[in-house]
């Protein structure tokens, strides 16, 4: 049916009411009595279109009237201020008031009640809805192949500086081995080769694992280590894409998100820290996506449920993304419509919940969610914990990593971007007053920093989160200072002006200081220990390594393997000293048991200071020779790998 606007007044003059017509009577039409009879004469013959009888002029009723036929369109109601019209679709050969078989009419019996019904109701109008991100018209207009020639040109030099040199600096870190070996454990049906103590989620490096498969395997591009910096390049392309993106929305402005891609593309930091296998890189592009999603969605329903998936994403692949959700509700505030925020309200939170409860969920299933030192009834067997995991990790205190210790990495790094997450969150702040969305970015940054200032362990590639961030609000915020001097002077091109002179501050500088990053060659030492290891060592020795080493020496086709046989005897000093299974039942809590030690600096820390269970490895280490040393220049100080050979009792006894 189509609703029609409302007649002209010389027809509304000829609408009778239906008070002065006296009483109503039932119009029957020829039609309707010819189908009558011959229906019960012939029921199985479809009867023949006749032409329906014209209009009288005067009817008691506007709703029992004869309906009016114009061109096949049947009008159904008339009334003084709109009709209601069928349309008569092409090529339909029965009459338009009857149903396909030819024989009942579509006219409803309830007719008059209806006609009564429309009559008396009043019309509703949609609320007038302004777009959450409209376009200044009277700003400079740029063709979109400008536009993305300009972009692709940023997204190169994005690429240029993540890659040059990514497999030399910096040098292979912890958490980059445990990722990989990880993801190596999930292809073999694991969550982590060693028991999984719920660090964090798994769906981190189960997004490693992936590319793994999808790249032809862990030594494609040299050792595993480098397979995954791979993937971190491709995770910091896509985070600076998303930068200039949500900049461009939010500000209306193209260079404002050239600005936010050229300072987090080439902020040193940021070439630092993205190129290592770290969660937070990988949670740092799904919140970013989650951001974006929000800010292109204008209210649709699509959009909202995949801005939800994305930060349920980044939520299971670091824990620590759990901060940014008030933020996220509120930024889902902002971008709905008044009739629509409840619903998206509810489906945002619903989802996030159900993704990001099935953390808790693994735990539940597999018996580990309380602690076993709590006694649970049917809980008998000694096993990790979630809830005792996160206790721990609450009350772990700076001796590992003091937030002094990373404010002076991060300002010896890029002392401009450290001040500028903190001045911009409070120009923002300000600015936000009356415009929320720079408010809404303000908040983002200022949740990640009540972390780090909390008095926990703060390591330097904390920060990461913080990169991304600090450069969408440092856009924004240049951004808002330009155009307000353009306004002045009443001439926008010179907002446009001043922020590309910003840019081309911002260039110079940042390789100025980036020049370790594409210079320096830590791993060296690293990769070259690994070459000595399979040189040297006997493959049934055991070996006490850092986890950047793991993958080369156990998975077939690694560095320290080649085509030969593997270490299978290889273990990470962290799980030597704390795992039942290495520590008492194949080491005996002896360590004359172990055959060599390969260490670097950090890990000697650790054996030295923790104590406890981590003594079996000192004492090993008091009682071995230097075998081989390895050292390569990192950043202000040296990269030292010193490998040990244990001299055991009965050889010793022997000499």
């Amino acid at each position: 049916m189509t609703l029609y606007e409302p007649l002209p007044e010389q027809e509304k003059q000829q609408q009778a009411s239906p008070k002065q017509q006296g009483q109503f009577q039932r119009y029957v039409t020829p039609m309707e009595d010819q189908t009558r009879q011959e229906v019960q004469q012939l029921p199985t013959v479809q009867l023949p279109v006749s032409p329906v009888p014209p209009v009288p002029p005067t009817m008691a009723h506007p709703s029992q009237q004869a309906p009016e036929i114009e061109g096949g369109n049947v009008t159904l109601y008339r009334a003084p201020n709109f009709f209601v019209l069928t349309t008569n679709r092409q090529g339909r050969r029965v009459h338009p008031l009857r149903r396909p078989t030819g024989f009942t009419t579509n006219l409803p019996k309830t007719m008059p009640q209806q006609g009564e019904r429309i009559a008396s109701s009043a019309t509703h109008l949609l609320p007038q809805i302004a777009p959450i991100n409209p376009i200044n018209k009277g700003r400079l207009t740029i063709p979109l192949w400008l536009e993305t020639f300009v972009v692709v040109v940023g997204m190169t030099i994005s690429l240029v500086a993540h890659a040059f040199n990514m497999f030399n600096f910096p040098r292979y870190e912890l958490d980059e081995g445990t990722y990989m070996s990880n993801a190596w454990a999930i292809l073999q049906g694991l969550i982590t080769p060693y028991p999984y103590g719920y660090g964090h989620p798994p769906l981190g490096w189960m997004q490693i694992a992936a590319w793994v498969q999808l790249s032809g395997g862990f030594f494609t591009f040299g050792n595993a280590i480098n397979s995954g910096r791979v993937l971190m390049l491709f995770y910091a392309l896509g985070c600076s894409l998303l930068v200039y993106l949500i900049v461009r929305l939010l500000s209306a402005s193209r260079t404002a998100g050239l600005l936010a891609l050229i300072i987090f593309s080439l902020s040193p930091l940021s070439i630092t820290y993205q190129r290592q296998v770290l969660l937070d890189n990988i949670g740092t592009f799904w919140l970013l996506l989650a951001m974006y999603l929000l800010v292109v969605g204008n209210s649709r329903l699509l959009y909202i449920v995949g801005a939800a998936v994305s930060f349920g994403i980044a939520l299971l692949s670091k824990e620590i993304f759990l901060l940014f959700l008030p933020v996220m509700i509120y930024a889902i505030w902002l971008h709905t419509t008044k009739f629509q925020r409840k619903f998206a309200l509810v489906a945002f939170t619903y989802i996030v919940g159900a993704i990001g409860s099935s953390f808790i969920l693994l735990a539940v299933l597999k018996g580990e969610l309380f602690p076993y030192s709590w006694h649970l009834p049917g809980d008998t067997r000694q096993h990790l914990s979630l809830i005792d995991t996160l206790i721990g990790q609450t009350q772990r205190t700076q001796t590992g990593g003091s937030l002094a210790t990373s404010w002076h990495v991060w300002v010896s790094g890029d002392a401009v971007l450290v001040a500028c997450s903190i001045v911009t969150i409070a120009f923002n702040a300000v600015v936000g007053w009356w415009k929320r969305q720079q408010l809404m970015l303000a908040l983002f940054s200022l949740s990640f920093w009540l972390l780090l200032i909390r008095g926990g362990i703060v390591l330097p590639f904390y920060f990461i989160p913080l990169i991304a961030l600090t450069a969408i609000n440092t856009a924004m915020a240049v951004n808002t200072i330009m155009s307000w001097i353009a306004k002045l002077l009443r001439f926008d091109v010179v907002r446009v002006v001043l922020v590309l002179v910003v840019i081309g501050a911002v260039i110079p500088y940042d390789l100025a200081n980036s020049s370790i990053d594409f210079t320096q060659h830590p791993t060296s030492a690293q990769q070259q220990a690994i070459v000595w290891i399979h040189q040297h060592v006997p493959h049934n020795a055991f070996i006490v390594i850092n986890s950047y080493l793991y993958m080369d020496l156990r998975e077939p086709g690694g560095t320290g393997v080649g085509p030969g046989a593997t270490y299978p005897l290889a273990h990470v000093y962290f799980n030597v000293a704390t795992d039942p299974d290495l520590h008492d039942k194949i080491l005996n809590g002896n360590w004359d048991r172990i055959d060599y030690i390969v260490a670097d600096s950090e890990m000697l820390n650790d054996i030295e200071h923790l104590g406890g269970p981590f003594s079996i490895i000192e004492t090993a280490r008091e009682h071995s020779v230097t075998r081989a040393v390895f050292s390569a220049n990192d950043q202000d100080s040296k990269l030292v790998i010193t490998i040990y050979q244990v001299q055991h009792k009965i050889a010793q006894s022997t000499v």
